[in-house]
Order: structure tokens, then sequence, then C-alpha cells
């Protein structure tokens, strides 16, 4: 802890640098320009955070030579004290508003001007990268310039987690989980899905916990409106015979899990859901054995194919890599209209995802089950406690 906040040692900094550094000669860059904006609580700034230690709510520019030291320009002057203190490293200015001079004028002192610089985005998985206006402006200033897009290179050095990243993961996991256990003391017939929305979020901001992904709907078992939780909670009260749906990822400083679970509201399952339930825990123990270190997508789908053989599609992913933001890979079922995973992908030691099926019957019943773990020699480990059961409230 320092200045008030949780820190990765110089340790853990020193060796982010060193293999930043070694992918830039191997991919023949001389600088790293990165661009980010806030999003779903700054979870868009991972690439930034990960060098500087530093999140910004609005945007913010990093400049990481290869031999010299960073400098960090955040967006708004209001932000620039709390960045000072927070970041650890020293060059930390304001970068103005607007316009990309202040960062240009940096790249003409450290004499960038003619080198190959890499950019990087929020995302390569989204293709966003430097706004238009920036990418405009910085081409015109500097035409000798090489300009080369790095940020899946960079996307891929965060994949595997170190043991002190896999620590705060794991604090992650435990505030996710209070969650749950506050859907178990309020969900009840008459609760709004925004109060119950509001109490689940508590449990884990009074200790600290920030709030990445809240979803949170119920629908009736009998006459569904939706297969998955939205994004954003209803005023809709509770009812006797809903199916809750969940998805939640609770961070310790940006570090989440992710937990998915559903929940019925003053009665039973009723078969369809019932089925459902068990269909997802089936896939997820198959996905969760194969999910090794060395394993291929290859495997990966063979695994998921007790969805479709069983009948049923999916709305959502049924697999995706996680870790401060959305990382690769993303895995559907065979038949699905989900993006297709890359075929040469290979599952590591220490990478972190997220299993989470997602069963959807003709009728359109639905429901996500899952959690977010770690990849080991022997599989998938769940990071998670909270039983991954079918649970009635009320």
């Amino acid at each position: 802890m320092e200045n008030g906040y949780p820190r990765f040692s110089d340790v853990e900094f020193e060796r982010r640098y060193e293999e930043t550094r070694e992918m830039m000669d191997n991919i023949g860059v001389d600088v790293l320009l990165f661009f980010a904006f806030g999003g779903n609580n700054r979870n868009n700034m991972a690439n930034i955070y990960y060098l500087t230690g530093y999140r910004d709510f609005n945007h913010a520019y990093l400049i990481f030579p290869k031999n010299s030291d960073p400098t960090l320009f955040v967006g708004l002057y209001n932000h620039l004290h709390n960045a000072q203190n927070q970041a650890v490293i020293n060059d930390v200015r304001h970068g103005g508003y607007g316009n990309p001079v202040n960062m240009a004028d940096q790249l003409d002192k450290i004499d960038a001007g003619n080198q190959s610089i890499g950019i990087l985005g929020v995302n390569p998985r989204f293709g966003i990268n430097l706004p238009y206006d920036h990418t405009v402006y910085l081409e015109e200033r500097f035409p000798e310039a090489k300009w080369k897009n790095a940020s899946t290179e960079f996307r891929n050095l965060r994949l595997v987690k170190s043991e002190e990243e896999l620590e705060w993961l794991q604090e992650g996991c435990r505030l996710t989980d209070l969650s749950m256990k506050a859907v178990q003391e309020y969900a009840r017939p008459g609760i709004t899905e925004t109060e119950l929305s509001a109490r689940m979020g508590i449990e884990y901001k009074i200790e600290g916990g920030e709030q990445l992904v809240h979803f949170v709907t119920a629908t009736p078992m009998d006459n569904p409106h939706t297969p998955l939780p939205w994004q954003n909670p209803t005023n809709r009260k509770l009812e006797v015979g809903d199916v809750l749906l969940t998805e939640i990822s609770a961070a310790f400083h940006g570090y989440a899990g992710q937990i998915l679970r559903p929940f019925t509201i003053g009665s039973e399952p009723t078969a369809p859901y019932s089925t459902l339930f068990d269909a997802s825990v089936e896939v997820y123990d198959a996905v969760a054995n194969v999910m090794k270190d060395g394993a291929g997508i290859g495997e990966i789908m063979d695994a998921t194919d007790i969805l479709p053989d069983k009948g049923y599609q999916i709305y959502d992913s049924l697999a995706h890599g996680f870790g401060v933001d959305l990382l690769q890979p993303s895995v559907g079922i065979r038949g699905s209209n989900y993006a297709k995973p890359p075929e040469d992908f290979v599952y590591k030691e220490n990478m972190t995802m997220v299993i989470q099926p997602n069963p959807m019957d003709e009728d359109g019943h639905g429901l996500q089950t899952g959690d977010f773990g770690v990849v080991t020699k022997e599989g998938f480990k769940s990071m998670h406690e909270f039983p991954r059961e079918f649970f009635r409230c009320g």
C-alpha cells in the first residue's frame, strides 16, 4: 500500500517493462503511443494501467519509448493531482483539451518523428484505436514516422497473469461472491430489480470493491422475455415464479472476478429451467476439464458440443478470456452466430478465463451459470467459492 493505494511490486513492473521492450524489438518499433478512455469502470484503461498503475475516468495518452522513461498524459487537468499520486512513473502531465499537441511535442523531444511508432488503442478485438482527428494530426506532423498497430501484440503480453496479479484477482472474486450472498438475503417477491441490484453492489462496495459488470434481470419462467441478464435493471418488481439471472464482476482496483448464477423466486425451477441448468453444469465441467495448459481451441469446441447435441443454442459466448478487460479468446458453439475464435490459440498456465454456459431452448427459456478462474496444468480452476447451484429465494 502506497499513498493509500495498493501497488504491485517494483519487480512486477520491471518484468512488465522488460517484456514490453522485448515485444518492441520483435515487432520493430522504437516508441509505443497508447490512447485509452475510461469505459466501463475504466476497464478500457487496461493497457495504460498495466504500465503505469493509473486508470483515468476520462481519457489519457502514454508514450513508452524503448530506450528512455515513459510519460503519462491525463486528459483532464483536475485529474492530474490524483494521477501524479497514484502512477508508478515519475513523468505525469496534463495532456491538454481536444488535441494531441502536448503528446506530439513529447514525441518531438525524444526524436521519435522519423522512427517507428507503435500505436495502441482500447482493445484489438473491437478495432478501437486513436481518435480520427488525432491520427490525422499526428500523421501530418510526423510524415517521416512509420506507424504500426501494436494493440494485438501488447494485449497478448497480458494474457498470462503473474502471481501478484492472481492475488488481486482472487480478492476480486471474493468481493464478487458477496453479491451472490446479497441475492439470497434480499431477492424476494416485491423488491424491484433496481433495489436488488443496489443491495448487491453495496455488499462489495463497502469493502472497497468496484463495480465492473453488474447485470441483474428477472423474468417469468412460464413466459420469459429474455434468456440472459440485461445490462440495465428495470423497476419491475420480482414475482413468484420468476427466474433471476445475474452476471456480476466486482473488482479489486480493476482486477475482477466474474460469477453468473440463476435463482428462482418463491418457487422451484420449472422443468425447462431445471433441464437447462443441468445442461449448463454438464458443459461447464466438460470445458473445464479440457481447458488446461497446452490445450487448443479444437478441444474446447469438442467439449461444447454437449449443448447443440441437446438442441440448445447460446446467446452469449460460452467462454472468454478475462482479466481487467475482455481478453482472447471468446468461444461459442458450433452452429451459433458467435464469432469464431482464432484456430491457433493455445491455452497456457495462469491465463484467466470465464466459463459461462448460457443454453437457450427454442421457446425462449434460457439461463447462464459460470465462474471466473485460472488455467492450470490439470484444467480450469474456479477462483470463486459461491456454490454452483440453482438456489430458490423467498
